[in-house]
């Protein structure tokens, strides 16, 4: 019997953190990489990677077809930022990923898959990147051919194709704009993400965010405070995407988890009261105060604030002069606060560590001691947070209406 110790254990957690799925003091900078906060990770990211221009990430155009022409471009795009060279649609046809019969007509969602399947088979050839496969699901309406059931099993293992409901493809429907970039920017988040953690040495790494970029100390902080432990980090942190409600709620209850202090859920449920999707910046201030009050009650010491657009009858009004006392500012240059503003990942990631090293919590973390055994606290932990990820993997993957007019249609 193999003896589990709790290097094992943190091996384990990491690779969850990695493969299941992310400024200074003062003023915070609200410019993204596009005018995308709100959109579907893979539309935004899908856009940074050049698979889709940002004029184009309207519905009226995510709801157009694609054809075979068009699918290939996008795919030589994602291959050529992978590492392969020859992506012009000549060399798609000579390496056997494009075939050349009527490519201006539109393209079937058996036919995108299959495309992606010959490039998974030619760029593991190539030695792009190694990959390990299962056996592939066939769907009601679509047998996997033989050729392509390794490439599937590791397509359909990484959700990259995820299919429809009641296990169908759809592999006779038309492929839209839309379903293009989500298959072809998660190919290239699953592939970027292997051919990462291959190479990373703590296993805790983004494909979007370098490993000495400042985000990752405050990222690896806040993991071993807990943050991260009813998350599901994904292999694009997507920092400059909005931090969710239901995210923040989660990332406040493995801090109170990994302390051992009880969380006051009311507390936060009071704060989020609006039931919006998203964190404004009024709430993540409240969210903080209720950090320093439950870790650095004695330590706390309010300092006058000057924002121009915010007073003392305002609810964030308290919260805004103790974060001032900690040194903790969430205001711009011209002195104002711009409450109703949603926080991104980047900014929420900086200031909750700022707080908890105010609060002593990252600050002074201890050290776990690799080589002792593993008890039986150890599994139960590890076991309650495999479960709780895996019933959000379900949430995530789960059937979802369809929503006219949304850019959060897949």
């Amino acid at each position: 019997m193999i003896k589990a110790d709790k290097h094992s254990i943190a091996g384990i957690l990491l690779a969850v953190f990695c493969v299941a799925v992310l400024g200074g003091t003062g003023i915070l900078n609200p410019i993204f990489a596009n005018g995308l906060g709100s959109a579907p990770r893979e539309i935004r990211l899908g856009a940074d990677l050049g698979i889709i221009s940002e004029k184009n990430c309207t519905n009226r155009y995510l709801k157009q077809v694609v054809t075979k022409k068009d699918f290939a471009n996008k795919l030589a795009v994602v291959m050529n930022t992978l590492g392969v060279q020859e992506t012009k649609l000549n060399d798609m046809y000579a390496n056997g990923i494009l075939d050349s019969n009527k490519i201006n007509t539109a393209l079937t969602r058996k036919e995108a898959v299959e495309m992606m399947a010959r490039a998974v088979l030619f760029m593991s050839a190539n030695d792009i990147f190694n990959y390990n496969s299962t056996k592939s699901s066939n769907y009601k309406d679509y047998i996997i051919p033989e050729k392509y059931s390794r490439p599937m099993s590791y397509l359909q293992s990484k959700f990259v194709v995820r299919g429809l409901q009641n296990n169908y493809l759809g592999s006779s429907k038309k492929l839209t704009q839309r379903e293009a970039v989500y298959f072809l920017y998660r190919l290239y988040e699953a592939i970027s993400s292997d051919k990462m953690t291959s190479r990373a040495n703590d296993g805790l790494c983004f494909i979007d965010v370098s490993l000495d970029n400042p985000i990752m100390d405050s990222i690896k902080d806040l993991t071993a405070a807990g943050a991260f432990d009813r998350s599901i980090l994904r292999p694009s942190f997507d920092g400059d995407s909005y931090m969710g409600q239901d995210d923040l709620t989660e990332v406040i209850g493995g801090i109170f988890d990994r302390s051992g202090k009880e969380c006051d859920m009311l507390r936060l449920q009071t704060i989020f009261s609006d039931k919006e999707e998203y964190t404004t910046r009024s709430q993540m201030a409240l969210v903080l105060e209720f950090l320093l009050d439950s870790f650095a009650e004695n330590k706390i010491k309010a300092a006058n604030i000057e924002y121009v657009d915010v007073s003392k009858k305002d609810p964030e009004y308290q919260a805004l002069a103790k974060l001032a006392g900690c040194n903790i500012k969430l205001g711009y240059g011209n002195r104002t606060f711009s409450g109703n503003e949603n926080v991104t990942w980047f900014e929420a990631v900086n200031l909750i560590n700022k707080t908890l090293k105010f609060a002593g919590i990252t600050s002074n973390a201890k050290n776990v001691d690799m080589s002792a055994p593993a008890d039986k606290a150890d599994f139960e932990r590890l076991k309650n947070i495999l479960i709780q990820k895996k019933a959000k993997i379900r949430k995530i993957l789960g059937p979802k209406p369809e929503k006219k007019e949304s850019l959060n249609e897949q």
